[in-house]
């Protein structure tokens, strides 16, 4: 009898202590959880990279391996933000990295090391009156094709100008690359637009035509011929 009541009393302590411990522990578990969540969104942070045009194929890499590369060893993800996102200058382009903060913070430091340890591109303009045009490119573009592989530089013809002072039309060619290959650039392309004026002049009977190029500081010459 004694005994039995014993074991009703024991029992009726026990279950109350072991609830109150269990949700003790839960709660504290909870806590500790809710914590770490906290810790690790004042973590995260997003941070955004000006990286120069010319240095953007370099951090992709082919079919994007070096950028892969990139986000498995800082343990980030980074993007390079659309250009309707981020409107900068024409010689930018915006990174996103997003991650831990001491990750991003190293791999924006890789970023930037990358980026001067590359050689520094440049850029200048020509104009080019638009009856050469053809000449310069060539047949299927064979002739700016060689001088791209000569000079190991960037041509892309722009858009067209038309000098209403003189009624003629130009079209814009940018030359970027480093100093060294925009000036064998720059020279290839003065020489087949010379070649086009020797051809001209002597199948049009000594008929002089007037060529004008558009030296670094953008002011026309008129290079005349006796």
């Amino acid at each position: 009898m004694f005994v039995s009541l014993n074991h009703r009393l024991l029992y009726g302590l026990l279950v109350p202590s072991s609830c109150i411990i269990l949700g003790s522990i839960i709660w504290y578990y909870n806590r500790q959880k809710n914590k770490q969540v906290r810790l690790n969104r004042s973590e995260y942070l997003v941070l955004e990279v000006q990286v120069p045009h010319y240095c953007v194929g370099s951090i992709i890499g082919k079919g994007g391996e070096a950028i892969k590369r990139f986000q498995q060893q800082f343990s980030i993800r980074c993007t390079f933000a659309k250009d309707d996102d981020k409107c900068l200058t024409e010689n930018y382009r915006i990174l996103v990295i997003r991650g831990q903060r001491q990750q991003v913070y190293e791999a924006e430091v890789e970023i930037r090391r990358v980026i001067a340890d590359l050689p520094q591109y440049e850029q200048i303009e020509m104009f080019i009156p638009e009856n050469m045009c053809g000449y310069l490119i060539g047949r299927n573009g064979s002739h700016i094709k060689d001088i791209r592989d000569s000079s190991k530089a960037r041509l892309n013809m722009d858009r067209k100008i038309i000098d209403n002072l003189e009624n003629k039309t130009f079209t814009r060619l940018i030359i970027s690359g480093t100093s060294e290959q925009i000036a064998a650039a720059k020279t290839l392309v003065e020489e087949r637009l010379y070649q086009l004026e020797q051809k001209k002049q002597g199948g049009d009977n000594g008929f002089a035509i007037k060529t004008n190029f558009i030296q670094d500081d953008n002011e026309i010459i008129d290079d005349d011929d006796d």
